[in-house]
């Protein structure tokens, strides 16, 4: 009974590091929301106690369940490449069976039969149980900041094609490797050459699995900068379109200002003449050459200005508006979070009113500050009608708005913030709203 109860245990442990592996090392996109790995590992839990209330021989199929539910959810979770994603669990499988192999290696070389170990109930197991939920209690209590500084680096980061082959050659080597090891009493070879050859086998091993860890760790550090450079260039193009559309501003400002002295000159003797219909249109002339000499938007923010006002000549080619409510200003947001944020909201609804039908492509941009709360709404029209109760804020995306909002949670999560999207009817409008709450001061 204690033997079943631990085996489920084991299965549950197993799982989990799956999911680790493929998450730090592949790269895997899962599922982030907290109500659909409840579902999961409850299922994962589910199964593994019916098979042990309804097969007494269950042993193989519990230990098949881990394999089966860690092929399925990456099958699920993968957009493409699906069925290629099905064999990771070989070289995943390697890279975690042989951690298990060198502690037993190890003990091999002081003993002399490596079944003899493997039958003999050792303290190994339990020891990796215990560091095991060590490791996950203290993961989930005190790694939330470890936890954001990795999606920070990795948000867009995925193994290149010599890295995987590279991994996945090195994973399903550990596993024929330890495998061998393991087997090593079946090779009838002398005593003196087959502890030769499990020593060895340690120092390969653990040479890999430090070689695999030290090619991910360089390979984060590489696309960190590599993504803050773009984000960089991009905001310094930003800053010098804005430049010049502020230098194109002030040479209208100064050319109106020279002439202003003539344009009074000329209301002035038209008043005096009692002209007052030709005044007036001549007001209503001089006042339209005023409202076109600073057509950029103004948030307060020189950062957000930059990116509204080239976002915003992008837009009109495709006749699309912005409209500004609410002031923002300087905020304690590092330049290349409020560039995350505010590009690549723009850019999901801009995608999407230019794929949409809709005859008032507008997006609508509000700014609200409490205190140290800082809300950002991001609102635009979509064509196709649906009910709010039947659109799901958290576990569905809609039309294009499902790109880049992983980057803009990950930007959210470092000042404690939330995001949170939904479908809105406004009468026999529908409309997306992207809503952004981040808890920050004010520069001043």
């Amino acid at each position: 009974m204690l033997e079943k109860l631990y085996l489920i245990i084991g299965c549950f442990e197993l799982f989990i590091v799956f999911i680790a592996v493929s998450k730090y090392i592949y790269f895997e996109k899962f599922p982030y929301q907290t109500r659909t790995w409840y579902f999961i590992l409850g299922t994962l839990l589910f199964s593994e106690t019916l098979v042990f209330l309804l097969n007494k021989d269950g042993n193989p199929i519990q230990l098949a369940l881990p394999f089966l539910f860690f092929s399925i959810l990456v099958f699920f979770s993968r957009k493409k490449h699906k069925v290629a994603g099905l064999f990771l669990i070989v070289p995943i499988t390697g890279i975690i069976f042989s951690v298990f192999i060198i502690p037993i290696s190890f003990q091999y070389l002081f003993s002399k039969s490596m079944n003899t170990i493997i039958d003999t109930d050792t303290p190994w197991m339990g020891i990796f149980d215990i560091v095991f939920w060590i490791i996950l209690i203290l993961f989930f209590w005190k790694g939330g900041k470890w936890r954001r500084r990795f999606e920070d680096l990795v948000q867009n980061r995925t193994l290149s094609r010599w890295e995987r082959n590279l991994v996945n050659v090195t994973g399903l080597f550990l596993l024929l490797f330890s495998t061998a090891i393991i087997c090593v009493d079946e090779m009838k070879i002398e005593s003196i050459y087959a502890k030769f050859f499990v020593g060895f086998g340690i120092i390969v091993m653990f040479f890999l699995e430090t070689s695999i860890i030290a090619l991910v760790i360089q390979g984060n550090g590489k696309a960190y900068f590599q993504q803050a450079a773009i984000l960089n260039e991009y905001y310094l193009n930003s800053q010098l379109d804005h430049f010049k559309t502020y230098q194109e501003t002030q040479r209208e400002t100064r050319r109106v200002y020279h002439d202003m002295k003539n344009h009074m000159t000329c209301l002035s003797h038209l008043i005096s003449e009692g002209s007052n219909e030709e005044a007036g249109k001549y007001i209503l002339e001089l006042n339209n050459q005023i409202q076109q000499i600073d057509k950029e938007l103004h948030t307060g923010n020189d950062i957000v200005d930059a990116i509204l006002n080239v976002k915003k000549v992008s837009a009109e080619k495709d006749q699309i508006s912005f409209s500004i409510e609410g002031r923002l200003g300087a905020l304690k947001i590092e330049a290349i979070d409020l560039c995350t944020i505010f590009s690549n909201a723009i850019d999901n609804a801009m995608e999407a009113l230019k794929d949409s039908s809709n005859l008032e492509r507008e997006l609508q941009i509000h700014f609200k500050q409490q205190q140290s709360m800082q809300l950002f709404l991001f609102r635009n029209p979509v064509s196709t009608r649906q009910s709010t109760s039947s659109f799901s804020t958290t576990k569905k995306d809609y039309i294009n708005h499902g790109f880049g909002l992983e980057n803009i949670r990950i930007a959210v999560e470092k000042y404690n913030g939330q995001m949170n999207y939904y479908l809105e009817n406004d009468g026999e409008h529908s409309f997306f709203v992207l809503e952004i709450i981040l808890f920050v001061q004010s520069a001043t």
